[in-house]
């Protein structure tokens, strides 16, 4: 299992077989690609998921994703895709701070459904697809674990 996936352009991404990449100079993100005989230089800009690589004269941007990142990017697809009802489940163990939904409320694809606290940091859930929230398993102060259902979108 690859920890992490590379997109250019929305695309995966994999560098040319027979090349590796090492650091020159890290602290300058400076790195060297190359094959046993030929070599380029590098420039690596970026943190998070946004990254810029400039070789040869051209600035190519690059999203990097975690596995975590992969899977729920996946999973949000596939909810969009299916069409049929869908439980929210929580990613992370935390305390519902607040329920910005109630069942009958009709949601738009991204719009916050609720709040989870979890480690001092507030994290909001959100509709992985427009929909009518059928049911709401939770309330504010309550603990939840990972994968608890949270909601459920018709």
């Amino acid at each position: 299992m690859t920890a992490f996936e590379a997109r250019v352009a929305g695309r995966p991404t994999q560098g040319p077989a027979g090349w590796s990449i090492a650091w020159v100079d890290r602290s300058e993100g400076i790195a060297r690609a190359t094959n046993g005989e030929t070599s380029v230089l590098l420039l690596v800009e970026g943190s998070g998921q946004e990254w810029w690589v400039t070789i040869r004269g051209r600035r190519i941007g690059v999203e990097v994703r975690s596995w975590r990142e992969r899977v729920l990017a996946e999973a949000e697809t596939s909810a969009q895709v299916a069409g049929g009802p869908v439980t929210v489940a929580a990613t992370l163990p935390g305390l519902i701070v607040t329920v910005a939904v109630s069942v009958g409320d009709e949601v738009e694809a991204g719009a916050t459904l609720l709040t989870i606290e979890a480690m001092k940091m507030q994290n909001e859930v959100r509709a992985p697809r427009s929909g009518r929230v059928s049911e709401v398993s939770v309330s504010s102060g309550q603990a939840v674990a990972t994968g608890a259902p949270l909601l459920r979108l018709e």
